[in-house]
């Protein structure tokens, strides 16, 4: 069974203008990264279980808490949560 206290502890980090809380699994396993996005209410805290799985699998798993959730930055405009800027974070995320 999950225990709460077992969830990656965050880093946040600077990416397309915002800064995003990242949670972290087989960072390790350089070359391999798979990123896990929440949806709507959602918090990065929703793929808890299946993180482990993937570092065990050799996937460098990356979830952050999108820009408004958790402690990533909280735009005020509206137009900052669309579509192009949420890719846009994780594209930079990415790089």
């Amino acid at each position: 069974m999950f225990n709460p206290t077992d969830f990656p502890k965050p880093t946040l980090i600077s990416a397309n203008g915002v800064e995003l809380e990242v949670f972290e699994a087989g960072r390790e396993n350089a070359g391999k990264p798979i990123v896990l996005c929440h949806g709507w209410p959602e918090h990065a805290f929703s793929w808890r279980h299946q993180m482990d799985a993937l570092a065990a699998a050799g996937y460098h798993a990356i979830v952050p808490n999108q820009r408004g959730y958790g402690n990533s930055s909280r735009p005020t405009e509206v137009t900052d949560y669309d579509i192009e800027h949420l890719s846009g974070d994780l594209i930079a995320l990415l790089d």
